[in-house]
């Protein structure tokens, strides 16, 4: 009897392993219906509750300004749409926005985009895969997405010519991927990275998450949602690392993190900012969770940030 109660444990205990594997994959990598349709009226929640108005109006800017809708090709055939914001004056400094996870550029840069305009930047505001008006079954937290980011690029350089410099801005999933893409042999009129509280490899973000979020075991877990990532998905989650990446980086790096940040936890900021060989600069904004740092202190992190600019121009 014994060993019947025990088999019947461990056949219960693996069942629920699976079904919770399972779960946390659906909740993490596939798409999901959205709430809405990237409009600038939805409102805010979680970290943003308390910064709505500040955001409305920046959501309500972008989406009177988003006139030029561009749509390209990724490589594994995905239609990709983005929005380009020309400068008022004609500039030859572009840069281009990678939002974060389940996120959007009208959210995530709600306090950026404007600032950055008046001060004489073209914009290119990106839908990642499998969010906003792109298509896209599966999240690939920056793995994936770094390739999307390549042809931005390209597309970029394509239509303004090399001459121009451009900058890459990302912001959580959406730093990771812009971190990524330095691995991708990018061209030299890219001068400058803004890394906003990027994470150092999907692995580390999916243990944090399991342990802090979903109080879960690693073992299994971790090692059955990496079997079906690479399996369904195609990559695993050790397939790429922005500290391996900055480790050979030669592009000047701003990093910015959220002192209170316990959604990608500050040390990760900090890590990457430590790997990076080439020019950088770190801002820690104190009392900022995830993602809120420029809303927390817009002042300084936009005066940071057009500073950094600046100096990366010539470099």
């Amino acid at each position: 009897m014994g060993v019947k109660v025990l088999i019947v444990a461990i056949l219960v205990l693996l069942l629920i392993t699976i079904l919770a594997s399972i779960y946390f994959f659906n909740f993490s990598f596939v798409r999901r219906k959205p709430k809405y349709q990237g409009d600038y009226e939805e409102h805010c929640g979680g970290n943003f509750s308390r910064f709505e108005t500040q955001m409305l109006e920046g959501k309500k800017w972008i989406h009177n300004h988003r006139d030029d809708r561009i749509t390209i090709t990724s490589t594994d055939g995905l239609q990709l749409v983005g929005y380009y914001i020309p400068s008022e004056a004609t500039s030859k400094n572009t840069i281009l926005m990678m939002h974060g996870y389940r996120s959007d550029g009208y959210g995530d840069f709600s306090c950026l985009a404007k600032f950055f305009h008046e001060n004489g930047y073209n914009l290119l505001i990106a839908h990642q895969r499998c969010h906003g008006e792109s298509e896209g079954k599966y999240i690939g937290f920056g793995v994936l997405e770094r390739y999307d980011c390549k042809q931005w690029i390209e597309y970029l350089n394509n239509r303004f010519g090399i001459e121009q410099n451009l900058y890459l801005a990302g912001v959580s999933m959406g730093c990771a991927t812009v971190l990524m893409t330095l691995s991708l042999g990018i061209p030299k009129n890219i001068k400058g990275v803004i890394a906003d509280c990027g994470f150092t490899s999907p692995y580390d973000i999916f243990k944090h998450i399991l342990k802090i979020d979903f109080h879960l075991p690693l073992f299994p877990i971790m090692q059955i949602e990496n079997f079906l990532c690479k399996l369904i998905i195609g990559y695993s989650f050790r397939d790429c690392s922005t500290l391996e990446i900055l480790k050979e980086n030669d592009i000047p790096v701003l990093f910015i993190h959220g002192e209170k940040d316990d959604f990608v936890p500050t040390w990760m900021g900090k890590a990457n900012y430590e790997a990076c060989r080439g020019a950088k600069e770190l801002l820690i904004i104190e009392k900022a969770k995830h993602a809120t740092s420029s809303m927390q202190e817009p002042e300084k992190y936009c005066n940071t940030a057009l500073q950094f600019l600046k100096k990366s121009e010539f470099v």
